[in-house]
């Protein structure tokens, strides 16, 4: 549905700009409001197109603005920016999100529900817990190696290592810092516990969800992978094919074209969603890797790919196809056949 009205609409934490521009394309008024007074202009303005640039909160202003009966889309910045004019300021990048959401061509983000926001969460917390134990894991690794004290990689030869050292009298750590090391040992572990309890809780979550459960069945995706799966794509819709789906993660080569003649190039580490892209594809190398027999027509076209192409440049190419199945499954609500195929087999 078109409107003869577009609201371009900078976010903030706590200032919004807003940009009221009509169908010839002349801007009524460019204004900052409050999150309270924005939340009631959303509910007195009669239903037009309310564009937000992609930015923090902009999924639950979408949210927002869909509930009071307007159109809601997400714009990227990158897609923005080429609309604005003059100096950055709040007014002149209101004003290009409006003329942003107005161009036939600009490619929006999809709103996402608040299951799938909170799902993310959840991921993103876990991803954060991770850091934070492998910042401690270094942190005490290079304070020991100062003292002469080398530990080999890897957390298991850390953990049975710090013990060791702390009873060692003998080595040229003071005893005074020894407490110190203590309690960041203790704090490195609560940390691990608490990897567990959320890796637990996610694989939980995932079997009991209708969706998140058969995206599990494809080759090469846990647990994790299902689940930031289902968080970016949601139910489909805001994807017309799979190969869009594909391309939004970021599992798409890029492509430098001109006089008929097609370049297609590697995949850019700067665009999509490079958390989602980095899953996908260590669980298909592990496919890759784990693979010994063919028991599908995928495995022996991945086993032709492998033999061709390398393992590496084949678990890229099994992501992708995956993001495309899961892109199916979810919009066309079916089951994965490959699991019948293994019960054929076995």
């Amino acid at each position: 549905m078109s409107y003869s009205t577009t609201v371009g609409v900078d976010l903030a934490k706590n200032v919004i700009q807003i940009s009221v521009v009509n169908g010839r394309g002349k801007e009524l008024s460019n204004r900052p409001l409050t999150r309270k007074k924005f939340a009631e202009f959303l509910g007195r303005q009669k239903p037009c197109l309310v564009a937000f640039e992609s930015c923090a909160t902009a999924h639950y202003w979408a949210r927002t603005a869909e509930r009071h009966g307007h159109e809601a889309r997400i714009i990227p910045a990158k897609a923005v920016a080429p609309f604005r004019q003059g100096h950055k300021t709040d007014s002149n990048d209101a004003l290009a999100v409006a003329e942003a959401a107005r161009r036939p061509n600009i490619k929006e983000a999809p709103i996402k529900t608040v299951e799938q926001q909170g799902l993310q969460a959840m991921l993103r917390a876990r991803d954060r817990l991770i850091a934070e134990c492998i910042a401690q894991s270094n942190h005490m690794r290079g304070i020991l190696l100062e003292f002469g004290i080398a530990i080999p990689l890897g957390f298991a030869a850390l953990l049975r290592t710090l013990p060791e050292v702390l009873e060692d009298g003998d080595n040229e750590l003071p005893d005074f810092y020894r407490p110190t090391l203590h309690r960041m040992y203790h704090r490195m572990l609560e940390l691990r516990q608490d990897i567990d309890a959320m890796t637990k809780e996610v694989t939980v979550l995932v079997k009991g969800h209708p969706v998140c459960s058969r995206l599990t069945d494809i080759e090469g995706v846990g647990p994790i992978g299902a689940m930031a799966l289902y968080a970016t794509l949601g139910s489909g819709a805001a994807f017309s094919k799979g190969r869009e789906a594909s391309a939004y993660v970021g599992l798409t080569p890029r492509q430098y074209s001109s006089g008929g003649k097609a370049n297609i190039v590697g995949l850019s580490k700067y665009v999509g969603n490079r958390k989602l892209r980095s899953v996908l594809i260590q669980g298909a190398l592990a496919y890759v890797y784990r693979m010994k027999e063919p028991r599908s027509k995928k495995d022996l076209w991945l086993k032709d790919l492998i033999e061709r192409a390398g393992p590496r440049r084949a678990a890229v190419a099994l992501a992708n196809k995956n993001v495309r199945t899961a892109w199916a499954l979810i919009a066309q609500g079916t089951e994965y056949q490959r699991r019948a195929q293994l019960e054929m087999a076995a």
